[in-house]
């Protein structure tokens, strides 16, 4: 298995730090979700709680309706025979004896019937002394369930509103998630691109050394010592033999390397207290290769052509060496640097493009390398 380059391995532990505090949040909301579920629950077992208190006070209101009910009609009754008893009395005043003596049976049958509504009306009224007593518990209680329910109603509402927000914190993350998955397998992809050692032809680009250095002649008045005349000398402004030139270019590999460096031999060392230990190299693996390069240099690419050797190193890094063919400006025959010439005589006049074939040695960089720093 290739290995990747500090910086590419770098960027992918970014990607993956970022999509595991993702998957974090991500769980961390879900706990969240469970908890306000588990709290619905609680609050569907209060409110059937409430629904039962209303039915059991619904009850006692319907049985104190019929004991009112049952005390009027006994009440009723009560008047009715105490209207009969009068009208007896009324009847025994003009009666005979015989009648008298039948009435007054009559009153004391209507007396015993209007004690016993009268036993009846004591006992429906103590029934509904304790209804009313029962109905006042009952309306507490309701009154405090009612209480209870307004409260988990509020609660029910606000886990509404943070449910809706988890939702929608939990669809961010998610497509947080998948865009920084994307990101991770693009940045994955784009490291097996860059460091793969199977291909064969690489576009680089990095600085040229070459062994010559451009001419830039010019014209000067100068004054000859002997004769004291003025009279035009050439003169080159560039001096020196090195030339460093910005490169362009592609290599392609002849020959893999890779194998033969990557060897990893164990290094012997010695602790505090003078025992041998054995530590390994940094076991890093990274691509060589021999191949050949062709590239342009300059602004003018047409004239500046770089042939040469490549030597690929620690993945991305080429070290060229090879020829320079470009077109340079230089003296036509017989005209030297320092000579003297006509004053009729221009630079154009003593000069002339010619082609030369010159040494270099060149560093670059691959392309894919500078690219993915890029992004």
């Amino acid at each position: 298995m290739n290995k990747l380059s500090l910086v590419l391995l770098s960027v992918l532990l970014v990607c993956c730090v970022s999509v595991a505090e993702a998957q974090y949040t991500t769980d961390s909301v879900d706990m969240d979700r469970s908890n306000m579920i588990e709290q619905i629950q609680s609050l569907r077992v209060s409110l059937d709680s409430v629904k039962k208190v209303n039915q059991q006070y619904e009850s006692i209101l319907h049985e104190k309706d019929s004991l009112v009910l049952e005390l009027r009609k006994a009440t009723e009754e009560r008047d009715r025979m105490l209207e009969e008893i009068e009208q007896l009395h009324q009847k025994s005043l003009s009666a005979s004896e015989v009648d008298k003596v039948k009435l007054q049976a009559q009153i004391e049958t209507r007396n015993a019937n209007i004690d016993a509504s009268r036993r009846e009306i004591e006992f429906l009224q103590r029934e509904l002394s304790s209804r009313e007593k029962s109905i006042e518990s009952k309306q507490d209680e309701y009154k405090t369930v009612l209480a209870e329910r307004d409260r988990y109603l509020y609660v029910i509402d606000s886990l509404r509103r943070i449910t809706t927000q988890v939702q929608m914190e939990n669809i961010r993350k998610e497509e947080q998630n998948k865009y920084l998955e994307q990101r991770a397998k693009e940045a994955e992809a784009h490291s097996k691109e860059a460091t793969n050692r199977k291909k064969k032809v690489r576009p680089i680009q990095g600085v040229a050394m070459r062994f010559y250095r451009t001419p830039n002649y010019e014209i000067r008045i100068s004054q000859v010592a002997s004769t004291g005349e003025w009279t035009k000398v050439i003169r080159n402004r560039n001096d020196g033999a090195v030339e460093f030139d910005f490169t362009t270019g592609a290599s392609v590999m002849l020959w893999d390397l890779s194998k033969y460096f990557n060897k990893s031999h164990p290094i012997m060392i010695k602790d505090s207290l003078g025992r041998s230990k054995t530590i390994r190299k940094f076991d890093q693996e990274f691509a060589y290769d021999l191949g050949i390069y062709a590239g342009f240099g300059g602004s003018n690419l047409f004239k500046n052509f770089y042939l040469g050797a490549s030597f690929r190193f620690v993945d991305f890094f080429y070290l060229i060496m090879g020829v320079n063919i470009a077109e340079y400006e230089n003296l036509v025959s017989g005209y030297e640097e320092g000579d003297l010439i006509p004053s009729q005589y221009g630079i154009d006049d003593i000069t002339s493009k010619i082609w030369r074939i010159t040494p270099y040695v060149g560093l670059s960089i691959d392309l894919d390398f500078l690219t993915y720093v890029k992004k």
